[in-house]
């Protein structure tokens, strides 16, 4: 592999970390929210007007942005904890692979 086509790979990885890290980030805040057996029952809804969210508002971190921190139908604001959470599960899943990568340097070198 040249060093471009490794570099590519590793913002490949990094980026699907950051994700994996988001949507784990997003589900242990349902988890903090509801309690374990409320996260696996039902969907999730706006505490504002109780709409079911469809998938597109609950993509982590981007529909946030998208949707300026509210609802979508009511506008009632979603808390800054959900956001804070998603983006802690970014950068953990990020350094994850950044971690792993670097111990394959490592042991590769």
């Amino acid at each position: 592999m040249t060093g471009a086509s490794t570099a590519v790979l590793v913002a490949l990885l990094l980026v699907l970390g950051g994700l994996t890290g988001a949507v784990v980030g997003s589900f242990a805040g349902v988890v903090r929210s509801r309690g374990w057996r409320g996260a696996l029952r039902g969907r999730s809804h706006c505490l504002g007007c109780h709409r079911t969210l469809r998938w597109y508002e609950l993509v982590p971190i981007a529909s946030y942005a998208v949707q300026g921190g509210r609802c979508r139908v009511c506008r009632a604001e979603i808390g800054r904890e959900a956001l804070v959470v998603e983006m802690v599960g970014a950068a953990a899943g990020a350094l994850v692979v950044l971690g792993l990568v670097g111990l394959v340097v490592l042991v590769a070198g």
